[in-house]
């Protein structure tokens, strides 16, 4: 039974390419060397057509190590402090806002929220700060993104 690499993780591929035994299984390691690079080709291409400020290892409510969904309201996503720990594979990893993305939706939000959202608000008889906390709200989950732990490494 032969192995679907393709089904695999990033994590589990580079892990089955450093144990496997090369010497006994060597289309193997050429087909798990193809899938990384297909893996690493694809990742490029969308992250130039995406944006260039975010990095390759930042995921938006993905862990950025074994790549499953975080949910935005699970104990993982709101623990406090920067550094969190993936629910799924233990992994640390930090949670951290693009002022770059905040700084360019910040304008269309003020928009909204001035012109659309508060006079709806206010129609509906509340109070107007509501508003103004749901656009605060989308504006922080659209900035956020998680990321690897850079490790320190001083010698």
């Amino acid at each position: 039974m032969e192995p679907n690499y393709s089904e695999y993780t990033t994590l589990e591929l580079e892990d089955a390419l450093e144990n496997i035994d090369k010497e006994n299984f060597p289309d193997r390691v050429e087909r798990i060397r193809v899938e990384l690079a297909s893996r690493q080709t694809s990742a490029k291409s969308s992250l130039n057509t995406v944006s260039d400020d975010i990095e390759p290892n930042e995921q938006f409510f993905k862990c950025p190590t074994c790549e499953k969904k975080i949910g935005f309201f699970s104990k993982t996503a709101n623990k406090w402090g920067k550094t969190k720990t993936c629910p799924h594979c233990n992994a640390p990893f930090q949670t951290t806002v693009k002022t770059k993305l905040f700084a360019i939706a910040l304008i269309p939000a003020l928009i909204i929220h001035l012109f659309i959202l508060r006079p709806l608000v206010v129609a509906f008889d509340l109070h107007e700060a509501i508003s103004t906390g749901i656009i605060c709200g989308i504006l922080s989950v659209l900035s956020m993104r998680y990321r690897k732990v850079r490790s320190n490494n001083v010698t």
